[in-house]
């Protein structure tokens, strides 16, 4: 607390020195103290036993050589790279303007090697957790690898969220993740047939009623006439309320729709579907029009169109909202640096993305996780969700 007395009258202008207290109006302050530079020196003992062996005291952890930087500013400097989406260079020039401390985009680029090797515990941990969850969420999205294709990836519980990379975007990167194949609940996904093997296994699917609606905007905007278009109003007029049903049952606390609700909703649904079929024909011979292609695999996939309307389980939700914007930083980020120069780079940033992104969920301090990590002890994810 710091007092600050007046010196003048605000009316006569006569000195204050010996006027009578009349009080204070308190003014808060929030800053940061300013930031500098500490050198410290540690003198590593060494001390001869009897046996004749000279032994020296190690280093504490995350100190390398006989000059380096501390943990604090090796933290710093990965959180502005990894989570500032901002370039390397970019990261270094802001260390030394805000720090007064001018490093190398060498040193940057170590600081996030050496933090990617003390996560692999943590990585596993939290796809444990993951396959453990009751509901999960998983989308990819496309990414550039040096100009070759690529794909980063998320699965998204509550609290838990991964990222990862692969080259390609079949069966062969879904199964080496390590996540999908093991987890046994709901899982929430668009339409992508990558994720149609992994169903037998699952407690159930509920497909993205977000992309559902766009596709049926789609069949609206290219419908040569009102008529063709008004069964897909229709079917977006039925998920939205039955959308906003949901929700509002959840609020009130109900683990299930009113009686007779949730049929009354499939069978609306499932009358608007057979009606897109019967007004988009499928001649012999001819190519079936996308409208027609919708309509069919709404009707053959309404149980996991629908499948939120009678699964009440906490987290699941009726889009895959979560996990597309879990993927937004990461398309910043490439539109930042334009692409990764390879995949083991990309699998990096994506890895500390996920301990940064879930330890934050969890309520820790996104510095002190990342210093923890770079002393050899970082935070690792409870194994249920």
């Amino acid at each position: 607390m710091e007092r600050i007395d007046p010196v003048e009258c605000a009316g006569c202008h006569n000195s204050l020195a010996d006027a009578v207290d009349a009080g204070f109006r308190a003014v808060q302050v929030f800053d940061i103290p300013l930031v500098e530079q500490q050198v410290t020196e540690l003198h590593l003992a060494r001390r001869r036993c009897a046996c004749g062996t000279v032994t020296a005291a190690p280093a504490p952890a995350g100190v390398h050589g006989p000059t380096c930087y501390g943990p604090n500013l090796r933290a710093f400097a990965t959180l502005l790279a990894a989570d500032g989406q901002i370039s390397t260079e970019r990261t270094a020039k802001l260390i030394e303007g805000l720090l007064n401390i001018p490093v190398s985009t060498g040193f940057v680029d170590r600081c996030l090697t050496r933090l990617d090797e003390p996560l692999a515990d943590f990585e596993a941990h939290l796809k444990q957790a993951l396959r453990r969850a009751e509901v999960i969420g998983t989308d990819e999205t496309p990414i550039s690898l040096s100009g070759a294709p690529g794909y980063a990836y998320t699965v998204h519980a509550e609290n838990l969220t991964w990222y990862g990379a692969a080259d390609n975007r079949g069966h062969a990167a879904l199964d080496g993740f390590g996540i999908l194949p093991g987890h046994h609940g709901v899982l929430i996904r668009d339409d992508y047939v990558g994720y149609h093997k992994y169903d037998t296994h699952l407690a159930g699917v509920q497909l993205c009623c977000a992309h559902i609606l766009r596709d049926l905007q789609g069949v609206i905007d290219n419908a040569p006439d009102a008529e063709r278009a008004a069964w897909a109003q229709a079917a977006q007029r039925v998920l939205r309320e039955a959308g906003r049903a949901v929700e509002q049952a959840r609020a009130d606390g109900d683990t299930s729709l009113p009686p007779g609700e949730q049929e009354r909703i499939a069978a609306e649904f499932g009358q608007t579907v057979r009606c897109g079929i019967s007004i988009n024909p499928h001649p012999p011979g001819t190519k079936k029009s996308k409208a027609r292609q919708l309509a069919e695999r709404l009707r053959d996939k309404s149980h996991q169109v629908l499948c939120f309307t009678w699964d009440f389980t906490p987290g699941l939700t009726w889009t895959n909202n979560a996990s597309e914007q879990a993927l937004r930083d990461i398309k910043v980020k490439m539109k930042v640096s334009g692409c990764w120069r390879g995949l083991p780079g990309a699998r990096r940033y994506l890895r500390i993305r996920s301990y940064l992104t879930t330890a934050r969920a969890h309520g820790h301090s996104a510095m002190r996780a990342i210093r923890d990590a770079l002393t050899g002890n970082p935070w690792l994810p409870p194994l249920s969700a």
